[in-house]
């Protein structure tokens, strides 16, 4: 076998193996979380959840129904969830401060969607005047 073949079949054989490790891994879309079952609730919309592009300083949660419902009580239930998870991320990843904006809000066929975009701010620990005299 020449030096040609040898690397034509190494080639090939790597492609082999990136596609079934692909395979195995998934494709590398969010996983979808069910925030009735993450955070306790009941809420009757039935929120699912994606968090996006989780760095050091930003992160965005898209929530969107996960049963059928109408009215103002979806929309609500909606906010009311990303809100919550928003803070329960911040906590997770120790920011002392963030700021939190709706950046999209949406309706595809009966399914509501919001997304919530969270940065971190800033954050310096208050300088208080000692209490107290001495005297």
């Amino acid at each position: 076998m020449n030096k040609s073949n040898r690397s034509h079949w190494a080639i090939w054989l790597l492609s082999i193996n990136a596609a079934i490790l692909m395979l195995f891994n998934g494709c590398a879309t969010q996983k979808e979380h069910s925030f009735n079952g993450d955070f306790g609730q009941n809420m009757t919309s039935d929120p699912k959840y994606f968090i996006y592009d989780e760095d050091s300083e930003h992160f965005r949660i898209e929530v969107h129904q996960g049963t059928p419902s109408t009215g103002a009580d979806r929309i609500l239930d909606l906010k009311k969830a990303a809100t919550t998870i928003a803070e329960a991320e911040c906590q997770r990843l120790e920011w002392k401060k963030w700021q939190s904006d709706f950046i999209q809000e949406r309706n595809q066929g009966w399914m509501h969607i919001v997304i919530l975009e969270v940065k971190k701010k800033e954050y310096t620990e208050p300088n208080f005047p000692k209490t107290g005299s001495n005297p």
